[in-house]
């Protein structure tokens, strides 16, 4: 099969012709109809993120498609069935995850990280992993769900007592702040976007965004936030991870508020513990979320309480995946999707 391989970084994935995956009695072998691209693919290529699995390693956790083959044991699924594979995976027996805390699991794991991922033609995975796609939904959507969505979701319902009223900030209009975004305007709260692309921008105000503030526009950003949102914040979640961005983030939040670490990077924290001490920050981080999830988004989606279309910006088969890539890199899509066994057209 073809694979998009990561071997070091600061290097172009490698599409190279490896073998398919062999299925245990358990498995499931799944070809990749979708697999998006996300900014934390981009840190270990650009950043030298160092990733769980020794390289070469297929990257890409967001992964939708057919199931082609079944271990013995498998009852659970067929041949034919669409799914969506859960950007991450837990054990489902240790306490943690008894206790419907899967993303604490000692033996979590990210897809295109920890294992192999989505960037290649076939995948294999445990048969408790996936999870039906309906078919009303396509295989795009599919890809969303199974990570922006319910990882935002997961941020907001679970990770953060957000109340009713608050200000909430979120930095990076991605499609992980996009998601959050909407997640968060279903707690009724008010909700301001920080970005460096007024396109990107205009996005956030169509799904429900009360402010927007390009940081690129202004003196000092946290000065003209905190005028934006006439005060500081009481929750503010950061998507990108960069010093910058955590460093206005804590100058723009309130005594005794919410500082969520959500962008996957190494970075450090670019403030003294002294100040979340006598401010009495709340510092939250936040990876993954547990697969039951995803049943709310779909009941958000029957709904129609997510907005999603505008937010896919770019279709390419595999062979054009560093192409994608630097178009993330360059800031010129919000949600680059790549198709491993050529391009399909949508369904919704």
């Amino acid at each position: 099969m073809k694979a998009a391989l990561f071997y070091r970084a600061y290097e172009p994935l490698k599409i190279e012709d490896v073998a398919i995956p062999k299925i245990g009695e358990k498995d499931l072998l799944v070809s990749v109809k979708t697999c998006s691209l996300c900014h934390s693919d981009i840190q270990f290529i650009d950043h030298g993120l160092a990733p769980g699995k020794t390289p070469p390693l297929i990257l890409g956790h967001e992964i939708a498609g057919d199931v082609t083959k079944i271990g013995s044991r498998v009852k659970n699924f067929k041949i034919g069935d669409r799914v969506i594979i859960p950007a991450s995976k837990s054990c489902g027996k240790c306490l943690a995850c008894k206790s419907w805390n899967e993303t604490q699991c000692d033996q979590f794991q990210l897809l295109g990280n920890d294992i192999d991922g989505g960037l290649a033609e076939y995948i294999k995975i445990d048969c408790n992993s996936p999870i039906f796609l309906p078919y009303e939904y396509s295989y795009e959507l599919g890809s969303l769900i199974s990570n922006d969505f319910v990882g935002a979701y997961h941020v907001v319902f679970d990770r953060v007592n957000i109340h009713e009223g608050e200000t909430v900030v979120i930095f990076g209009s991605g499609a992980y702040g996009l998601s959050i975004l909407q997640m968060a305007k279903m707690k009724k709260v008010k909700v301001y976007m920080v970005d460096i692309f007024d396109w990107k921008l205009e996005i956030a105000k169509k799904y429900g965004a009360d402010g927007v503030l390009n940081s690129n526009k202004v003196n000092v950003c946290e000065e003209a936030l905190i005028d934006e949102v006439h005060g500081k914040a009481d929750v503010i979640i950061d998507t990108i991870g960069v010093t910058r961005t955590l460093t206005q983030a804590m100058n723009a939040l309130r005594k005794g508020g919410k500082l969520v670490l959500s962008g996957f990077s190494e970075n450090s924290i670019p403030f003294l513990v002294k100040r979340l001490i006598l401010n009495e920050i709340s510092l939250i981080g936040t990876i993954g979320a547990p697969k039951r999830k995803i049943f709310n988004i779909m009941q958000y989606i029957q709904d129609d309480r997510i907005q999603w279309k505008e937010m896919i910006t770019n279709r390419l088969p595999l062979e054009k995946v560093n192409e994608g890539i630097n178009l993330l890199r360059m800031q010129q899509s919000i949600k680059m999707m790549i198709y491993p066994n050529g391009m399909e057209k949508t369904t919704k």
